[in-house]
């Protein structure tokens, strides 16, 4: 699967739909999802879109902003 770009970011951003089913598969709603490389916030992006928890760990300070500001405008799935 090719990588997904985000101006924000580095290169080799991972797609979100990479990520996905790892994390429905990996955590149930309202579970923690653990990425001890965050980097730009994918993980952290897609596990609050679908109702679930996310820590993330990062050194780099910029990846650390730029994740901070994608979660800011996360809107969850609605769940039925």
């Amino acid at each position: 699967m090719a990588t997904q770009p985000f101006p924000e970011a580095h290169f080799a951003t991972f797609p979100e739909k990479l990520i996905e089913p790892c994390i429905l598969a990996g955590a149930p709603v309202g579970g923690r999802v653990i990425d001890p490389f965050g980097g730009s916030g994918t993980t952290l992006k897609v596990a609050l879109e679908n109702n679930r928890e996310c820590t993330i760990s990062e050194l780099g300070e910029q990846y650390v902003e730029i994740a901070e500001k994608r979660a800011s405008t996360i809107q969850p799935k609605m769940q039925f």
